[in-house]
C-alpha cells in the first residue's frame, strides 16, 4: 500500500505549501465559471479541415490542462495564466489535427506497443504531468505507476475513506490525461522523424557551416547612413509601390479575417473627494492604533488589503515600501499616513516588536490522520511515545506514508497577505519548539508530529501592523463617468463622429489595426494581455458590426474600472491585405525608399575606395569585432544588422578593403584588420551534420506548418466564448 499511503499523506501538505513543502496532489475541480459560459453544446470554437471543435470539448480540454498546470505550479492560476492555457490548448489542438490529418494519409499511427515502449523508457515530456511517479533521476518510474494501478484495481468495491477515494480519482484523471498527451507526443515525434528523413546534409555543407560559425574577422567600417540622404532626393511613384507589393505580397497574407478597430478605453479613477474620504478613514485607523487598540481587530475591521499577523517576520516578507520604514523605526513607533503610488494605497505602519530570530529552520514532520478526533489524538500520542522511546523516525514515516527527509524553510518566504492562522501556527511552532525534541501540534483536520532539527542565520525580525487601504473611486464617481460616456455615445453614432467628438470630451481614440479573432482581448499585444472582460466587445466587432458602426458601452476591466467603446473601421477578408491599406503602403514605401537611396548611394560614393577617403566625405567610422558569416553583427553607426556587409567582410582578406556595399539602411566600406578562428572549437563532421540537420528541420517545419494551416482551412472562433 506504499503508493496509496504516499498519496494519502499529501492532503496536509496543502496547508504548508507556501513554505516550501513539496506538493504531490492538487484536487482536480471542474471550473464551474467556465462551464457556465456554455449555453449550447452545438456551438463550436473553431475548425480544422472542416472538423469542428465544440465549445464543450474545448472547455473540457482547457480545464484538464488548467488543473495539470495548477498541479505543476502548486497553486491557483491568474486570469492571465488561464488565458495562456486557453491559447496553448488551442494551438496544440490545431497542430495535432493538422499533423494527424497528414499521418492518416500516410498510414502513420501510434500503437499500444509504442506507448508501452515510451513508458518503459520514461523520457517523454508528457510524464512531467505526473510528478508523484517521477524517480530520483528525474525519469518516469513505470514500476511505481503499475503498482498504483494494481492497488486501485484491488480496492475496487472496497470501502475507503472519502479523501483517499478523491485522491485516487485525481491520480487516475491525471494518468488518463497524460496517456492522451503521450499518444499525441508520439505521433508528433513520428511525423518529425519522417521530416528528418527528408532532410539530407553532407560533410561539405557541414564544413561550410562550421567555418561560417567559427572563422571570424575584425574590421574598420565606414558607413554612409541612408538617413543622410534627403527624402526629397528620391521619388516614390505609385508604380514603384505596386511593383513592391507584387514582390512582397506573401508578407501580407491573411489566414483569417481581420479588422481595423478604433476604441476608447477610459479608466475610472478616484476623484479628489474620493481620495479625501480614504485619507480620513486611514487617519481614524491611525488614531486607533496609536491609542493601543488591538491591531488585529482594527485592521481586520478596515478596508485594508492586509491583515495582522502576530508573528515575527523578516523585513523581506513585507511590501517594499513597508520594509524600508521598518528598518529605521523604533519599537512602538508609527509611520504617519502616507500614499504609495506604486500600489495606489494609503498606508499606516506600526512596529509592535523587534526580535532576533533564525532565518532558516530545518524540521521533520509526520502527519497523523484518523477517522475522528479521538482516534487521531490516540494515534498521534502513540507515535510520539514511540519516537521518545527510541523508535526511528524514518521507519515510522515509511509506515505512515510520510517524508523521511529534512525540510529547510526560509521564513522570508512567508507573505503576510497569504498567511492563514494555520500557517502562522506552524511557523510559530518552528520558532518556539525545543531543538531536536518531538511534540504534537494541532492543525486543521490532522495532527502533526514535529521535530525541529536545526536553526541558523539569526537576523532581525518584525511584528508590524501594516495598513494598506486602496484609493478606490466611489460609486458616485463611477456613475458620473458612465453618464458622461453615455452622453458622448449619444452624439457619436458613427465612426466619423466618434473620432471627431472624442477629443472634445477628453477621450483618447486608440487603434487596434489588423485585429484578429485569435488576438483574444482588445488592447492585447507584447506583454499586455489586453483589457479584462473585453470579449463581448470583440464578439460585437466580428458578429454584429458593420464598417463605421460604434458599439455600446462595455463596463469591463479586472477591477470593473474600464469604460470601453469600440468602432469598426475596416474589414479585411481572408486572403491578402489589400495594396491600398495604410500599413501596407507605409511598409512598401519604406522598402522602396531604402532601395532608391541604395541606388543613389551607389552612384554618389562609387569612387570611394578606402575608409580614409570615406571618412573625408563625411562617413561615420566604427569598428566591428568577431564578425562571422553565420552571425548578425550590428553596425553601431546604423543600429541594425547588415547581412550584405557581413558577407563582404568575411569574404575579404586581411588588410584588404571591401568594395562599396549597398545595405538595407546604408552604404559601407570595410577594411579587414584581423582574421582568426573561434578558440577551442574543433570540427566534428558527425555532430556538425546533426546540428545542420536540426536547423534545416526547424526551418522546414515552420514553413510546412504554415502551409498546413492554409491547407487545413483553420477557423478560429474562440472570440465567441
Amino acid at each position: 500500500m506504499a503508493a496509496l499511503q504516499k498519496i494519502r499523506s499529501s492532503s496536509w501538505i496543502l496547508l504548508l505549501m507556501g513554505f516550501g513543502m513539496f506538493l504531490f496532489i492538487l484536487t482536480m475541480v471542474l471550473d464551474s465559471n467556465t462551464i457556465s459560459a456554455i449555453t449550447n453544446s452545438n456551438r463550436n470554437v473553431g475548425e480544422v479541415y472542416g472538423k469542428s471543435l465544440s465549445a464543450q470539448e474545448f472547455y473540457e480540454m482547457v480545464n484538464e490542462a488548467s488543473e495539470v498546470t495548477k498541479l505543476r505550479s502548486g497553486g491557483t492560476l491568474t486570469d492571465e495564466q488561464t488565458d495562456m492555457v486557453r491559447n496553448q490548448v488551442w494551438n496544440d489542438y490545431v497542430q495535432y489535427e493538422l499533423i494527424k490529418h497528414e499521418c492518416d494519409k500516410l498510414g502513420v499511427l501510434v500503437t499500444d506497443k509504442d506507448v508501452e515502449d515510451a513508458l518503459r523508457q520514461g523520457s517523454a515530456q508528457a510524464f512531467q504531468n505526473l510528478p508523484m511517479f517521477m524517480g530520483q533521476t528525474g525519469r518516469f518510474d513505470y514500476t511505481a505507476l503499475q503498482a498504483f494501478l494494481k492497488q486501485v484495481q484491488e480496492m475496487k468495491g472496497k470501502q475507503v475513506a472519502p479523501e483517499v477515494a478523491e485522491q485516487i480519482q485525481t491520480i487516475e484523471k491525471l494518468w488518463k490525461y497524460t496517456e492522451k498527451q503521450l499518444r499525441r507526443e508520439l505521433l508528433m515525434s513520428k511525423y518529425q522523424s519522417l521530416l528528418m528523413a527528408s532532410v539530407t546534409v553532407n560533410p561539405i555543407s557541414a564544413k561550410a557551416q562550421f567555418e561560417a560559425r567559427t572563422q571570424s574577422a575584425n574590421a574598420l567600417v565606414a558607413a554612409f547612413p541612408y538617413g543622410t540622404i534627403s527624402d526629397k532626393e528620391v521619388k516614390v511613384e505609385d508604380s514603384d509601390l505596386k511593383d513592391a507589393y507584387k514582390r512582397f505580397k506573401e508578407l501580407f497574407r491573411l489566414n483569417s479575417e481581420v479588422r481595423d478597430l478604433k476604441y476608447i478605453d477610459y479608466i475610472v479613477s478616484a476623484s479628489p473627494a474620493d481620495r479625501k474620504a480614504v485619507e480620513e478613514q486611514v487617519k481614524a485607523i491611525y488614531a486607533k492604533l496609536e491609542a493601543g487598540q488591538d491591531p488585529a481587530v482594527v485592521i481586520n475591521a478596515s478596508k485594508s488589503q492586509t491583515h495582522f499577523v502576530n508573528l515575527p517576520l523578516a523585513a523581506e516578507a513585507y511590501p517594499a515600501d513597508v520594509r524600508s520604514e521598518l528598518e529605521s523605526m523604533s519599537v512602538g513607533s508609527m509611520k504617519a499616513p502616507y500614499v504609495n503610488d506604486q500600489d495606489n494605497t494609503y498606508n499606516v505602519v506600526k512596529l509592535i516588536s523587534k526580535v532576533q530570530a533564525p532565518d532558516s529552520v530545518a524540521y521533520r514532520a509526520l502527519p497523523v490522520q484518523a477517522a475522528d478526533a479521538s482516534a487521531m489524538a490516540t494515534r498521534a500520542d502513540s507515535v510520539l511515545k514511540a519516537l521518545n522511546s527510541g523508535a526511528k523516525f524514518d521507519d515510522l514515516a515509511k509506515k505512515l506514508g510520510g517524508r523521511t527527509d529534512t525540510t529547510w524553510i526560509n521564513t522570508a518566504m512567508a507573505n503576510p497577505a497569504q498567511l492563514t492562522p494555520e500557517n502562522a501556527k506552524f511557523l510559530r511552532a518552528l520558532y518556539d519548539a525545543p531543538l531536536n525534541a518531538y511534540h504534537v501540534i494541532d492543525m486543521e483536520g490532522l495532527k502533526v508530529v514535529l521535530q525541529v532539527v536545526n536553526r541558523k542565520a539569526m537576523k532581525t525580525k518584525y511584528v508590524a501592523a501594516v495598513v494598506k487601504v486602496p484609493i478606490d473611486f466611489s460609486k458616485a464617481t463611477y456613475d458620473a463617468a458612465v453618464s458622461n460616456m453615455n452622453r458622448f455615445l449619444a452624439a457619436s453614432n458613427d465612426l466619423a463622429a466618434f473620432e471627431k467628438n472624442a477629443p472634445k470630451n477628453g477621450y483618447q481614440v486608440l487603434s487596434a489595426d489588423g485585429f484578429s479573432a485569435s488576438t483574444g482581448l482588445i488592447g492585447a499585444g507584447g506583454y499586455n494581455p489586453g483589457i479584462r472582460g473585453s470579449k463581448e466587445a470583440v464578439q460585437w466587432a466580428f458578429d454584429k458590426a458593420e464598417e463605421g458602426n460604434v458599439s455600446p458601452l462595455y463596463e469591463v476591466g479586472e477591477a470593473n474600472n474600464h469604460l470601453l467603446v469600440v468602432a469598426l473601421s475596416k474589414v479585411y477578408k481572408k486572403g491578402y491585405m489589400p495594396y491600398d491599406n495604410k500599413q501596407v503602403k507605409d511598409y512598401l514605401t519604406s522598402i522602396v525608399k531604402s532601395e532608391k537611396k541604395g541606388a543613389l548611394a551607389a552612384q554618389k560614393w562609387a569612387g570611394v575606395k578606402s575608409v580614409e577617403a570615406a571618412k573625408a566625405k563625411g562617413a561615420l567610422v566604427d569598428t566591428l569585432n568577431n564578425v562571422t558569416f553565420a552571425g548578425a553583427s550590428i553596425v553601431p553607426a546604423i543600429g541594425v544588422p547588415e547581412p550584405a556587409l557581413i558577407a563582404a567582410i568575411t569574404a575579404t582578406k586581411k588588410g584588404a578593403t571591401t568594395p562599396l556595399v549597398i545595405g538595407t539602411e546604408g552604404a559601407y566600406l570595410a577594411q579587414v584588420t584581423e582574421k582568426g578562428t573561434t578558440v577551442g572549437e574543433k570540427f566534428d563532421v558527425k555532430s556538425e551534420m546533426a546540428m545542420q540537420q536540426r536547423g534545416l528541420l526547424q526551418m522546414m517545419g515552420q514553413s510546412i506548418f504554415g502551409a498546413l494551416v492554409q491547407k487545413g482551412n483553420v477557423v478560429d472562433k474562440r472570440y465567441k466564448f
